[in-house]
């Protein structure tokens, strides 16, 4: 299992390779891991083979016969992610096609660098939000699940934290410390919002003040989980089911 927390990737699709090049500086800056820049739909969908990144950026105007829309109706076909348009036109015959596509934002070039910090967190937010309402309604915060990671913000950037990374998740108040084997995450979750969103097989609830990840148990002394690092108690109201859970592993 790896211990590593990831960056958020990011797949750029881009004809103009100084704007590409700009681009990519820019998504560093940010926090994030751009994957090498394409130039036309048919390498974008090479690429997507390989890796699916966590969101794109879709120039509308691309080298060959396809253009960035009829590019994003494949990409809808084939695979669930943000998809945020770069576009020098913004007449409305232009804008309806791109809404047909149902993009999670469009930024209308040069692009401001505030913009677009700003449209792929709203990305990223909506697109994690979205699977979350099939379960519950989500609570609106800087930090949130999607499919086997966190997005965690940390000062201006987000991370993204893989799930069976963490070892332990911990209530402060109205927020909650998220532990992997390397760092210490505040979040602004509370551990009941958290228990919610997360997998019942996977975390599950040992003290008041604490969730702790099955996987990641070393052993148990007396009423302590030892985990890499941690050592979690067991409160005596979570005992039972703690143990039952342990029993059928």
């Amino acid at each position: 299992m790896s211990m590593t927390d990831e960056k958020i990737t990011v797949l750029i699709v881009e004809d103009e390779p100084i704007i590409a090049a700009d681009l990519t500086y820019l998504l560093q800056d940010f926090g994030y891991h751009p994957l090498p820049a394409v130039r036309n739909a048919p390498d974008a969908l090479l690429m997507l083979r390989t890796l699916v990144p966590d969101f794109m950026l879709l120039d509308l105007t691309l080298e060959g016969d396809q253009d960035g829309i009829a590019l994003a109706e494949q990409i809808n076909k084939l695979y669930n992610l943000p998809i945020i348009f770069l576009t020098a036109h913004h007449d409305r015959s232009t804008i309806d096609r791109i809404k047909a596509t149902q993009p999670s934002a469009y930024l209308v070039k040069p692009i401001n660098e505030h913009n677009l910090q700003t449209s792929i967190e709203l990305a990223l937010y909506n697109h994690s939000h979205q699977r979350l309402q099939q379960r519950r309604a989500a609570e609106i915060s800087d930090d949130y699940v999607s499919g086997k990671h966190f997005f965690i913000k940390v000062k201006n950037q987000l991370r993204k934290v893989l799930l069976e990374d963490i070892l332990a998740l911990e209530a402060q108040d109205n927020y909650s410390f998220v532990h992997t084997s390397r760092h210490k995450y505040l979040i602004s979750s509370t551990l009941k919002t958290l228990e919610q969103k997360l997998s019942p097989d996977t975390f599950i609830r040992v003290h008041r003040s604490f969730m702790v990840n099955i996987k990641s148990i070393e052993g148990i002394e007396d009423d302590t989980i030892i985990l890499p690092g941690l050592q979690i108690p067991i409160g005596k109201t979570y005992r039972d089911d703690f143990m039952k859970r342990i029993d059928l592993l």
